[in-house]
Formats: C-alpha cells, structure tokens, sequence
C-alpha cells in the first residue's frame, strides 16, 4: 500500500512537472518518414523539415498560451498540405494514389512559383551585389 502511495505520488509529481506538449502524440515524424521514402530533393527534404518545425512550433504555443490540444491537432491538416504540396506530381501520386485535385495542383504551382521567386531575389541580391563591387 505505502508504495502505490509513493508511486502514486510520484507519477502526480512527473505529470505536473513535465511539459504539456511532451504529453501530446505527433503525427508529423510518421509522415516525415512515409515521405523520405519517395526520394525527395534536398531542396524538398528542407521545405518539409522546415513546415514540421513551424508545426512543432505551434504545438508549443498551444500549450504555452493555453489553447489545448485541439488547436494544434487542427494545424496537423496545414502541415500535411503543406508538406504534400512540396511533391512533383509523379511522387504525389505515388503517395495519395491519386492525381491532384485542381486546388491542389494550384497550391503546388503557388509553392513553385514561390521557390522560383526566392530563386530570381537571391541571384538580383547577387548581381547587385557584383554590380557594386566593380563599381567601387
């Protein structure tokens, strides 16, 4: 009996102790391994891993300001279209078993067009930067 108390105790003192998030189950790592397995890019892997930590990142703040889980098993739905949206049709397909709908074919042409862009801005930042080099 006195050790059920004590372990009873025990475990009370662990649950008030620990954080809150640690406590909550994270489907984004069984997703993140489900896509390594279509060979993405490098480019792709780093897009993924950085909308799993934006992810993560929410999950934190939902227990820090209080909004409970609810509010952060809603955004695994933003997280997964996300890291979907980064795959090429062929790798889309071989993950969903389907082709894409047109909002998500959209969505992926959006992520494109984006990429392309921060693509265009750096080399700018770069010619810009040459262009003042040689001025000097």
């Amino acid at each position: 009996m006195k050790r059920t108390v004590i372990f009873a105790a025990c475990l009370l003192a662990l649950g008030l102790l620990a954080p809150r998030a640690a406590a909550c189950w994270d489907n984004t790592d069984e997703m993140v391994v489900k896509l390594k397995k279509l060979d993405l890019t490098t480019q792709q892997l780093k897009d993924v891993f950085a909308y799993q930590k934006e992810h993560k990142e929410v999950v934190d703040r939902a227990h820090r300001e209080g909004l409970g889980c609810r509010y952060h098993e809603n955004h695994d739905a933003v997280f997964e279209k996300k890291a979907i949206g980064v795959l090429n049709d062929g790798q889309f397909k071989k993950y969903t078993g389907r082709e894409r709908t047109e909002v998500e074919s959209l969505e992926h042409e959006n992520y494109l067009l984006k990429k392309r862009i921060e693509e265009l801005e750096k080399r700018i930042r770069e010619l810009e930067a040459a262009l003042k080099a040689r001025d000097k």
